[in-house]
């Protein structure tokens, strides 16, 4: 499936139009790279110089919208402009595209550095100012779904006339040329108001592609064809894993790392596959999909002093349908290739908010009933909906506080559980047998309280099956800053250990272990060689139940 690039990088322009009838006002923390929507507070939140950034609020423009249409640009479009002032130098950002509830601009290249102020004018009237930080360079990639996560806008180089947008469907290989399209590699090599001038720009850029590094970078500059847009052409590394969910991301000058978005890395033009990928391709082929899942979890967690270790059974169930298609993705479902992780960085404390973003259904939600049931070794629980969400079930069906309590522990060692439900008009009644988590054990948990984000660590565990994965999640919820990074890592099982790469961690912010209602944490899992178990249910087209055990540490990234 082949789409335009100008369709891609137009998607973000599109939102809800609000009516206008006060003084324009920027939402809180609502200024944003348009490609990463890293936010601010988060490494990779700074706006560049000379890239396009996004203003998100109330009353910012008209109603209908209005968008350049021709070089040169000027510091008003429809009765917009915006103001980016540090102390009493001033200089005017230059709009693309003004709607009431969206302004995305250029930050002029010779905007102040650090802290500034902006403000939004409409038909002369001045709104709130709101702080944010500018920076030299720092890129953010373009995603498909305008989120600043999953499939990139990539585009895989065939012909000068062919350079189908990379998706699972069209892959590319090994070896072959790719174009990537972003944002924020600095000021451009001619005034912002005029058509951009092509040439490479002073800044280095470092590659990694699925946690292997690109060698061959052969263009990193602004494209020609648009305002504050940039291009970044190179090889795809010999080396580079193959898989749906290739994470691929860019360090500029050693220091700022961008977004992680994903491509499809396979033999050419053919469908991607993935290890344990079954979940992630039912829903690319589109329909209704239910996935059950039992979680037994050792958390060692502060009460308050040290850390103590707690065991909780959860059962987890999702119901929904979706379109499908080469693009979809699924920040929990989407696992990157073994040997390299994948990091997403969203607004709102991860610990207070749910849904994800990009994980609910494209189409609707299904309901499978009030509730679930899990039964196991003659004790039974139920398992609830989420609240305000008609589709999925969260719920803690049995736990062990410490040695010395009471266990009600649901799963026994080595032994399978069923989930059943009674149906509802979405989903009718089912019942699945779900095996036994697989068992690992973490052997250097203890030393690894605290995280060097410049000396990257590595994990290693004992006692996991032939054939397993190991799958590595950690990540920082941030209330002070309302934001959160978290990465997915999968791993050999049967190598034993595995290291973080210096460029996730980058991503992550620095937070002190006792940070109120925010937290860091590491986590290690196995994965069954296996694979999920299918279940049938009238109204699905397909069911997915799996368990797995996660050890899962509270720890201080700095």
């Amino acid at each position: 499936m082949k789409r335009p690039v100008w369709l891609v990088l137009l998607v973000w322009l599109a939102s809800i139009a609000v009516p206008s009838n006060a003084a324009p006002f920027i939402f809180y923390r609502g200024i944003l790279n348009a490609a990463s929507f890293v936010p601010q507070g988060l490494p990779g939140g700074d706006i560049a110089r000379g890239s396009i950034f996004s203003i998100f609020g109330r009353e910012l423009g008209p109603a209908d919208g209005a968008r350049v249409t021709a070089f040169p640009l000027h510091a008003e479009l429809a009765g917009v402009s915006i103001e980016v002032c540090r102390g009493e130098r001033c200089v005017a950002a230059i709009p693309l595209f003004v709607r009431a509830d969206q302004v995305n601009a250029i930050m002029p290249s010779d905007a102040p550095l650090g802290a500034v102020s902006v403000r939004v004018r409409f038909q002369n009237e001045p709104g709130n100012w709101f702080t944010a930080r500018v920076a030299q360079a720092s890129f953010g990639v373009f995603a498909v779904n305008s989120g600043g996560f999953g499939p990139g806008v990539v585009q895989n180089f065939l012909a000068s006339n062919d350079q189908p947008i990379n998706s699972a469907a069209t892959t590319a290989r090994p070896g072959q040329i790719v174009t990537m399209w972003g944002t924020g590699l600095g000021p451009g090599l001619n005034s912002d108001i005029e058509a951009p001038q092509a040439g490479a720009l002073p800044v280095g850029v470092e590659i990694w592609v699925g946690g292997v590094a690109a060698t061959n970078i052969l263009y990193s500059g602004r494209s020609p064809c648009c305002a504050g847009v940039d291009q970044i052409v190179f090889e795809i590394p010999a080396a580079a894993p193959s898989g749906c969910y290739v994470p691929v991301e860019v360090r500029l000058d050693g220091a700022v790392v961008s977004n992680t978005v994903t491509i499809a890395i396979g033999t050419g033009q053919a469908a991607c596959s993935d290890p344990g990928g079954e979940v992630m391709a039912a829903l690319r082929a589109g329909g209704a999909t239910g996935v059950v899942t039992l979680l037994r979890q050792t958390q060692y967690t502060e009460r308050p002093a040290p850390l103590m270790q707690q065991e909780s059974d959860f059962a987890i169930a999702e119901f929904r349908e979706d379109a499908g298609g080469p693009f979809t993705y699924h920040p929990e479902w989407a696992l990157p290739p073994i040997g390299s992780c994948i990091t997403q960085s969203s607004r709102g404390a991860l610990l207070d908010r749910t849904p994800r973003p990009g994980t609910a259904p494209t189409i609707r939600a299904l309901d499978a009933g009030e509730t679930l049931r899990v039964s196991a070794a003659g004790a039974a629980a139920p398992v609830a909906k989420r609240l305000g969400r008609s589709h999925s079930y969260l719920d803690l069906v049995g736990a062990r506080l410490s040695d010395s309590d009471a266990s009600t522990l649901v799963q026994a060692a080595g032994s399978e559980a069923t989930v059943s439900g009674g149906g509802a008009a979405d989903v009718g009644a089912f019942e699945v047998a779900v095996p036994a988590p697989p068992s690992i054990e973490w052997t250097n948990r203890a030393a690894l309280r605290e995280i060097d984000r410049s000396n990257p660590p590595t994990l290693t565990w004992s006692g996991v099956e032939d054939g397993a994965l190991v799958w590595i999640w950690g990540g920082v919820s941030d209330f002070t800053t309302d934001s959160a990074m978290t990465f997915s890592c999968l791993a050999d099982g049967g190598s034993g250990s595995f290291t973080l790469p210096r460029q996730t961690l980058q991503r992550a912010p620095a937070l002190p272990i006792r940070a109120a209602r925010s937290r860091g944490w590491l986590s290690v899992s196995a994965l069954s060689r296996s694979g999920a178990r299918s279940f049938a249910a009238e109204g699905l087209d397909r069911g997915f139940a799996g368990s797995y055990q996660q050890i899962l540490q509270i720890v201080r990234y700095h």
